[in-house]
């Protein structure tokens, strides 16, 4: 059982893209999804690095070991899968969909569907951090400033326009920025927005307030739960509307910070690389967004991030056989 109190759980979601069944599933609900829902696809969201494992969540848990030893619970959330390198003892727990989402019936491919249940895991502590397993901690991890006073959230470093409705275009993390913008202005005659996306970056939530936010605002939460692949007119709702519904609330604040965001699929992949190197240990966090799209499993820049990661982390965790 948690301690409330003091315990800071870690959730991740992950995926085993070379599973044969997997693959299956997804090839057969795509299908299914565009019959009707092919126009409402967001921006690469059936491409191959949506989805692929290039050793993210095994690096990630070396590098949680590292910069934050005193954690709580980690829980890896998954669809019917296990990592093969993983250890079965009592600090890791893996979290099948079914577990936390009702009467599911479809497999579901959108991560911003399957994180709007996250904080239903069972004995979840109050307190606790969402990574996606490309987002890293990069220094060591001070849980009362990221904590206590208002929970830590961050900009982007690029601003968009003022937009009034949500756009097919556009990726993600813009449409959710401009999808609370329309909510939140809508609720609340005093909100103020920034139109500047929020930053990939390790999320702190707690448990009471998700819960909260999810009754006040059921119907994001519904919407964003009616499609099993990305889609453009329904962006998420953990990583955007719940911060900046927070920090309107005073909860929360939402600041800029200095971290690093790669792209794998990036020209200037391997200077990012060697800044991260001279980085490593004095960045509060820093995120390698698998942008390869659909290149195969062996390609140079795939491998390049790999060896760097076991370069600067060489050592396995108490988390591998």
């Amino acid at each position: 059982m948690a301690n409330f109190d003091t315990q800071v759980d870690i959730i991740y979601l992950w995926v085993n893209s070379d599973d044969i069944n997997w693959q299956k599933k997804r090839r057969e609900s795509f299908r299914f999804f565009s019959k009707t829902n092919k126009d409402d696809l967001a921006l690469f969201a059936n491409s191959d690095g949506r989805f692929r494992d290039n050793g993210e969540l095994l690096f990630n848990l070396r590098c949680l070991e590292k910069f934050f030893p005193d954690h709580g619970h980690v829980y890896i959330v998954t669809d019917e899968q296990r990592p093969n390198w993983l250890v079965s003892n009592n600090k890791v727990t893996i979290i099948d969909h079914r577990d936390i989402i009702p009467k599911k019936i479809n497999p579901i491919f959108a991560s911003a569907h399957i994180e709007s249940y996250i904080h239903h895991i069972p004995n979840l502590s109050e307190r606790f951090f969402y990574l996606n397993d490309d987002i890293f901690f990069g220094m060591p991890v001070d849980t009362n400033w990221w904590f206590n006073d208002k929970l830590k959230y961050f900009y982007d470093n690029e601003p968009h326009e003022n937009y009034k409705e949500l756009q097919p275009h556009l990726l993600s993390p813009i449409n959710s920025s401009i999808q609370s913008s329309l909510w939140l202005i809508k609720e609340y005659k005093n909100y103020i927005h920034q139109n500047i996306p929020l930053a990939h970056a390790p999320r702190p939530y707690r448990r009471t307030l998700l819960l909260e936010i999810e009754k006040k605002a059921t119907d994001l939460f519904d919407e964003v739960r009616s499609v099993n692949f990305r889609s453009w007119d329904k962006p998420g709702v953990l990583v955007d509307f719940v911060p900046r519904w927070l920090e309107h609330h005073q909860y929360a604040q939402i600041i800029q910070a200095d971290y690093l965001y790669i792209e794998s699929g990036s020209k200037d992949i391997e200077m990012k690389l060697n800044l991260l190197t001279q980085k490593f240990g004095k960045v509060p966090f820093f995120c390698i967004n698998d942008t390869c799209d659909d290149a195969n499993p062996d390609d140079i820049r795939l491998q390049l991030v790999k060896n760097e990661m076991q370069k600067l982390l060489p050592n396995k965790s108490s988390f591998e056989i």
